[in-house]
């Protein structure tokens, strides 16, 4: 993670009277890490340090609060294309293409139909399951550029993945809208009209240049083939077309290419794929109360027996095991 996605984790902290420094040292972390906002930093430590702040604080709202305190100003250089795009449709499809340059640990995409725009946040890795103050940053900071991008933004509805954390009536008011949770994934709906709104400042000299940056730097370190398959397992497995010849088809190469390429990473596609399912399980079981036979389904589970065993095999303890005993550790 860019440690510009921490910008004003400090005055924050000092206006809920905590120590920043203290905070900080408990996820490896120091103040002069956060001065350059192009420093990379563990995603575990960036995790972790919004639990601990949220727990120390006493303010389960935390990571919601201090997506109040970012800008486009948080995203470098992402953050000065997004400003410089003629439309909010543009802006986020910039977004969507860059995103690895600023976090590679999530993975954003959009879509549209007659009415609504389905703007939605996959997450990579859940090795961290303590990761809900940060899911709940990044969804916040989602609404607040798209507020900042289009004044007049009114969503629709707004999902996420996990339990409630903070009371609802403090979701509805920071938001704006219906706010539901224990749902697939973490969702921004709105209607698609203000998507087409124009940007005022754009500046079209401003964007090429960026652009031109970004799409060199991206084909440089961002292009990583792991990543961009667990993307694509994440956003097909509902839809049961994570197979490994869909996979390779959407990444526009022959299946034998995609097993070449994986080999040379010392990778294989099941063994990926199983390690996005049980993830995913993982982090639904602690962080949600959505339906286990629901979550067998999400996963591409051809029935819950089936996610059942392979669940089994990999954690050493049945699914309800696994919630029960995460749950209770939660609630210490």
């Amino acid at each position: 993670m860019r440690s510009g996605a921490l910008m004003g984790f400090s005055d924050l902290v000092d206006e809920l009277g905590g120590d920043a420094n203290l905070i900080l040292s408990k996820a490896k972390l120091t103040l002069s890490e956060l001065t350059d906002g192009d420093h990379m930093i563990p995603f575990e430590s960036f995790v972790m340090v919004l639990e601990h702040a949220a727990h120390d604080l006493n303010c389960p709202s935390f990571g919601l609060r201090l997506s109040t305190h970012q800008s486009l100003q948080t995203m470098g250089r992402l953050g000065l294309l997004i400003r410089n795009c003629d439309s909010a449709r543009n802006a986020l499809m910039g977004a969507q293409r860059y995103m690895a340059l600023h976090s590679r640990a999530a993975y954003w995409s959009f879509n549209e139909d007659a009415q609504f725009t389905f703007i939605n946040r996959y997450q990579h890795f859940h090795s961290t399951s303590h990761a809900r103050q940060y899911k709940e940053l990044a969804m916040g900071v989602c609404f607040c550029l798209i507020k900042a991008l289009v004044p007049n933004f009114k969503g629709y509805r707004l999902e996420f993945s996990h339990r409630p954390i903070s009371e609802l009536k403090f979701y509805q008011h920071f938001f704006t809208m219906d706010v539901e949770f224990n749902r697939e994934q973490d969702r921004l709906v709105c209607d698609s009209k203000y998507l087409s709104q124009p940007i005022t400042n754009f500046n079209e000299q401003v964007h090429q240049q960026v652009e031109h940056y970004l799409s060199e730097l991206l084909a440089e370190h961002g292009n990583d083939i792991e990543r961009q398959v667990r993307s694509l397992i994440l956003q097909t497995m509902g839809m049961q077309e994570h197979t490994m010849d869909n996979i390779a088809q959407l990444l526009h190469m022959h299946k034998r290419t995609l097993q070449r390429r994986l080999k040379d990473k010392d990778l294989n596609f099941k063994r990926i794929l199983n390690e996005v399912r049980i993830s995913t399980a993982r982090w639904h079981l602690e962080a949600s109360n959505m339906d286990i036979t629901l979550l067998s389904e999400i996963l591409g589970y051809s029935d819950l027996s089936a996610f059942s065993r392979a669940f089994k095999t990999h954690m050493k303890c049945s699914a309800i095991e696994w919630r029960r005993k995460k749950q209770a550790e939660i609630n210490r």
